[in-house]
């Protein structure tokens, strides 16, 4: 199944609260518009899926990387080793130095502050989950984990190979390397010859030299390399549930918060933007009841059905309706589905950068402080290499979606769900 999201902090803002990132408030990663100063002083937090669940009888656990600016907030207000915990949360493992691979630090809550130092950070984050599982075994009350990487985010410290103009993360020593044959990504998108129907921002872009591609490369095989250490989390994570005898009755989700340009469009490297590399992230729900060999392609889901689907399997509810859906019965039934899903992001200073809309076919955008559009068929056209906002064939199709996007580029509740 895969699903749309593109600003982290928004998304992740998005998954605990059902909501879109004009209802919730986070809407870019860094302060006034985002940030988790922002979370805190909209009050979003104070009504979410930890609470919810939390409220109905579950051992919460918030384990890793939060929003971003949490260590910033809680250094600037606690000092560093007195990092609050969110409301909604009975234990409370959220990282700071966060983007330190090889010196995070927690504070536990309930617990002490640590920092593990020379320890490689995803390596530290399995152990403790997997310490968390075991202990739950014993716990008579049900439990949900949010348990979140920040690979394959980019982080220090560097290491001699990394390439010069671009970021990347920090690969465990045991992976290094491993995947040096994988090359650049294989997608028609990569380096694109013509962008006369593109917005400003693309067109401004040079194509990518033979130097540069050398660079994306090595950045996209550091990225793979660091999720080896994830992969092998999971595969704990999968074992001692099966040891302990949870696996039966545990509902597994694994998703990221946004995707990630690589040479597409000739970005050398980024997110944020309404392409298909960005927007298009994997989701897979594994659990009881749910059938092994099903397999949806739709882009059906957002990061705002995450909530309602937990909710939904928790047999619990939120205390007011939510602009997401729950995906069961998407999972037991799959096929072609009319809904709409709203696509937006902001600048740092709360101006829009863009809204849009994306349906079963089509995905369409409007950017207002230049008065650019986009649109694409994403049937005949999906590496979005052709927008059709000026194709004579495809104005019924963009007034339709213009129409669209105006009447739900502020819904909330079940007007979002449409």
């Amino acid at each position: 199944m895969r699903r749309c999201r593109i600003r982290c902090a928004a998304a992740r803002a998005s998954i605990l609260t059902g909501q879109y990132a004009h209802n919730h408030g986070v809407q870019h990663h860094e302060y006034p518009a985002g940030s988790y100063r922002k979370w805190v002083e909209t009050g979003a937090n104070q009504s979410t899926l930890p609470v919810w669940l939390q409220e109905s009888g579950y051992h919460t656990v918030m384990l890793g990387k939060f929003l971003n600016g949490y260590e910033s907030y809680s250094v600037n207000e606690y000092g560093r080793a007195n990092a609050p915990k969110d409301p909604g949360w009975s234990s409370w493992k959220a990282t700071v130095s966060t983007y330190d691979y090889r010196n995070i630090a927690i504070r536990h809550r309930p617990g002490r502050f640590r920092a593990y130092e020379g320890r490689y950070s995803t390596h530290v984050l399995n152990d403790i989950a997997v310490n968390v599982v075991r202990k739950q075994a014993s716990n008579p009350k049900p439990f949900f984990m949010w348990l979140s990487y920040v690979a394959p985010h980019h982080g220090g410290p560097d290491q001699p190979d990394d390439p010069a103009r671009l970021v990347t993360p920090n690969v465990a020593d045991r992976d290094r390397n491993t995947f040096r044959h994988l090359g650049n990504v294989k997608s028609p998108a990569f380096n694109e010859r013509y962008v006369s129907d593109k917005p400003s921002h693309i067109r401004e872009l040079p194509r990518i030299d033979r130097k540069m591609a050398r660079e994306i490369k090595e950045a996209r095989q550091q990225r793979v390399e660091s999720l080896q250490a994830v992969d092998r989390g999971i595969r704990q994570l999968v074992r001692t549930l099966r040891r302990t005898g949870q696996l039966d009755n545990t509902v597994i989700i694994f998703t990221s918060d946004n995707g990630y340009s690589l040479g597409e469009h000739r970005r050398p490297a980024g997110k944020v933007l309404p392409y298909g590399e960005v927007m298009s992230t994997p989701l897979y729900i594994r659990g009881p009841g749910i059938p092994a060999d099903r397999r949806v392609t739709q882009r059906v889901s957002m990061s705002i059905d995450i909530a309602p689907t937990v909710l939904d399997l928790a047999r619990t509810t939120a205390p007011h309706e939510l602009d997401g859906i729950s995906l069961d019965n998407l999972i037991h039934n799959p096929g072609p589905r009319n809904r709409h899903l709203v696509v937006e992001a902001w600048n740092s200073d709360g101006i829009p950068l863009y809204s849009g809309v994306r349906d079963p076919r089509y995905l369409y955008a409007e950017y207002p402080a230049t008065g650019e559009v986009e649109l694409y068929d994403m049937r005949r056209d999906p590496h979005q290499l052709r927008s059709r906002h000026a194709d004579p064939e495809y104005q019924v199709e963009r007034a339709r979606l213009a129409a669209k996007l105006a009447a739900m580029g502020h819904c909330r509740g079940r007007l979002c769900q449409r």
